[in-house]
């Protein structure tokens, strides 16, 4: 992704809760360690890269919808699954044309996404050896990863990400996570950069942080924080400096209920001076999902996601109450969604 930062995505995105799988909403507190190894390493940290996710899936990274979204996806076989989708945007007749000359009038546009799951899968507890992933759309982007596990302690992933068709506006990274019973290493190497960052827990509550990067197309070095701090099993606290954008990011979340959840977020830039607020909140039912933001722009949003055997609906609205701007979009999905 050519100079891409995935924090930079906002909701004008349609297409953001699909950018990264990491940043799907996940019941458990912990983002990057499944269940069965939080059982197992109870006191293992979350990535660096990773620390925020919890939060920002639903402060940011939440599907808006704008326009109409159709969607078909299912397994070919227990290793191989596919996704097709067609993005509608609304109608611009009849509205003013956008002041902004950077930013392209939406078109529409189709997704196909493909996962395939390595080893054999016979029953929903086995393990995939490897994980390969693909997306591609009518733009040119494409997305492609893959993921190895070596054993308990080495995993790697590869990714190159191509923003349209244009070959030299591209990246590729090369990961190495090393984690152990109570710390996580990272080792990146990557289009104009290598990183190495780590996190560790510290006693029951506490789990600090760093990244080193360099950048070498600019010959520079920076340095970036991470904290999180548990205040009780029901509520985190999160502290992230970021080096490369120098800015600070303070998160909190709060299980309100089982599936209850409070999320809050404030960002402040230092190479601009401005900050910005986003709360959100979801509620999990049986078989729906509600999810509303608000940040200190005055602009607010809600998805409504109802789930079904073999069907998913979803209801967007987006309200930006300063540009006396409301947007509103569905979606329909089919098969294994």
């Amino acid at each position: 992704m050519a100079t891409i930062n995935k924090e930079q995505v906002d909701m004008d995105n349609p297409a953001f809760a699909q950018q990264d799988p990491h940043l799907k909403i996940n019941d458990d507190e912990d983002i990057g360690v499944s269940p069965l190894m939080r059982n197992r390493y109870p006191r293992r940290p979350p990535l660096f890269d990773g620390l925020l996710n919890n939060v920002r899936a639903v402060t940011k990274k939440v599907e808006h919808i704008k326009g109409f979204k159709f969607e078909v996806a299912g397994g070919l076989s227990n290793n191989f699954h596919l996704a097709h989708s067609w993005l509608i945007p609304p109608s611009n007749k009849g509205k003013a044309p956008n002041p902004n000359p950077m930013k392209q009038p939406a078109v529409p546009s189709y997704t196909l996404a493909a996962q395939y799951l390595g080893g054999q899968l016979r029953t929903p507890y086995d393990q995939p050896s490897y994980i390969m992933t693909g997306r591609w759309d009518s733009s040119g982007k494409l997305e492609a990863a893959i993921i190895k596990k070596l054993n308990e302690m080495f995993n790697l992933r590869f990714s190159a990400f191509y923003l349209d068709s244009n070959p030299t506006n591209s990246q590729v990274h090369f990961d190495c996570d090393i984690s152990g019973e109570d710390y996580v290493h990272s080792i990146k190497l990557g289009t104009g950069l290598y990183s190495f960052n780590m996190m560790q827990t510290i006693g029951k509550r506490l789990v600090l942080g760093y990244e080193m990067m360099t950048l070498t197309e600019r010959n520079m070095s920076l340095m970036s924080y991470a904290m999180k701090f548990g205040i009780s099993q029901r509520q985190n606290l999160f502290a992230q400096y970021v080096g490369a954008a120098d800015q600070l990011i303070l998160a909190y979340n709060h299980r309100l209920l089982d599936k209850a959840y409070f999320m809050s977020e404030l960002e402040y830039s230092n190479q601009t001076g401005e900050s910005k607020t986003i709360l959100g909140y979801r509620q999990k039912f049986a078989i729906s999902e509600v999810i509303v933001t608000i940040n200190s722009k005055m602009k607010f949003s809600s998805a409504l996601t109802l789930q079904g055997f073999a069907y998913q609906l979803k209801l967007c609205a987006i309200a930006d109450y300063r540009k006396d701007s409301y947007k509103f979009g569905y979606g329909i999905a089919m098969g294994q969604v």
